[in-house]
């Protein structure tokens, strides 16, 4: 099995499972659904229990001299290939228990829980889930632009058939500077996403007035 098999079917977030980050250190980043990173794991493993699992390591908080309390999670993960289990890998998340804002001291009910959902997000890391995103290939607004592209669906066959009638009848009418260019591209047109169908027809009826 290739190395990176794995890795790369997880490595990219789509769309709908990410959220513009717009304020704090984050912000222009993305946020990553924590419910999509369970599904890429069982669609890469198999069902969470049977081709992979995680066990909760240890908790702890540590107070800070303003008054909050951070809470920490340490998760261990282990996943099944070929039949058999390999060793477990870590990941260590945390989150506050005891919030400081402006209206003073507030608890977190659910400081705990997302620290053990951060742990597993570090975890899951070590066999790509999202990798794109942490290796810097894709991020915010571009990455959301390439990713759209990436999971629609190409033009039709008659959409192409009428692509090309159309970039021939420019060559006829002797627009060749442009009509050549886009004849170089043309076995390319049938990975057009069809969300950007309606752009490049506006662009070739510009070129034909």
């Amino acid at each position: 099995m290739d190395n990176l098999s794995i890795w790369n079917k997880v490595k990219q977030v789509p769309p709908q499972f990410l959220k513009p980050i717009g304020f704090g250190k984050l912000k222009g980043k993305s946020d990553i659904n924590p419910q999509w990173r369970l599904m890429a794991m069982t669609q890469a493993f198999g069902a969470v229990g049977h081709g992979w699992n995680y066990r909760i390591v240890r908790t702890w908080s540590e107070p800070h001299p303003n008054g909050s309390v951070m809470c920490f999670a340490e998760v261990a993960v282990q996943t099944k290939l070929d039949g058999e289990w390999g060793k477990e890998f870590s990941g260590i998340g945390g989150s506050e228990i005891i919030e400081s804002n402006k209206n003073g001291l507030q608890s977190n009910d659910d400081g705990y829980k997302m620290a053990v959902t951060d742990a597993l997000s570090v975890a899951f890391k070590a066999v790509g889930v999202a990798g794109d995103i942490y290796l810097g290939n894709f991020d915010g607004s571009k990455y959301v632009s390439d990713l759209s592209q990436a999971f629609d669906e190409p033009i039709s066959q008659d959409d192409y058939d009428s692509l090309m009638e159309k970039i021939n009848s420019l060559s006829e009418q002797g627009r060749n500077t442009v009509a050549n260019a886009l004849n170089q591209r043309k076995l390319k047109l049938l990975d057009l996403p069809k969300s950007q169908l309606s752009e490049f027809w506006g662009f070739l009826n510009s070129v034909g007035a």
